[in-house]
């Protein structure tokens, strides 16, 4: 598995406050340093492909949305750098103990982030007051929001976006894709956990 690497210099800057500077999102996601508390949602969505198979043989939207959660659970925890990182079913558990926050975060408003956003826009409501109150649990400024499952040029291939609560701004919003694999193969997801979690922890 692939490991990046960031210089002190760099570490430095982001621990400064690299992240409240405006900036549209970059082609890679933000680094991240160890230590830094982040938060990751379970996946929002889940698309068949166009003969209407979905990722990893699984035959629905719910059951290709669990798996890869399930997937991306594993793959993070093989991560040292992402150990103290709040997984969906911590962040499932945090909130079912506080049902008066009044978020689902399996649902949540995340459709207008399908499309690249504006980078000069901050975050819609109620996306923002939503990914808030969960990052609040947590000690959180960070949260990886997977958008959109999919299945597309023999590769699963995950739309998520970085997003950074106190500024209400996305610092990275792109698509991580698998390795080669028939649709109805569960290795289809399980490469893509391994390769989303490779992208976005620490080193």
């Amino acid at each position: 598995m692939r490991r990046r690497t960031a210089s002190c210099g760099a570490l430095a800057l982001l621990s400064a406050g690299a992240l409240a500077a405006q900036q549209p999102p970059a082609a890679d996601p933000p680094e991240v340093p160890a230590g830094v508390p982040v938060v990751v949602l379970p996946v929002q969505s889940a698309v068949p492909d166009g003969e209407g198979a979905w990722a990893g043989g699984t035959g629905s939207a719910a059951r290709t949305i669990d798996l890869l959660n399930a997937e991306i659970e594993f793959a993070f925890g093989e991560e040292e750098g992402a150990a103290h990182w709040a997984l969906a079913p911590a962040v499932e558990a945090r909130l079912a103990r506080n049902p008066t926050i009044g978020v689902d975060p399996g649902r949540l408003a995340y459709r207008g982030l399908l499309a690249a956003p504006d980078a000069r826009a901050q975050l819609y409501e109620p996306l923002h007051t939503q990914l808030r109150q969960v990052a609040a649990l947590f000690g959180a400024r960070l949260v990886v929001l997977p958008l959109a499952v999919s299945y597309r040029e023999r590769r699963a291939v995950l739309q998520l976006a970085v997003i950074d609560v106190r500024r209400s701004a996305v610092l990275w919003h792109g698509a991580v894709a698998g390795a080669a694999a028939e649709a109805a193969s569960p290795f289809a997801l399980t490469t893509l956990a391994l390769r989303v979690a490779d992208r976005l922890a620490p080193s």
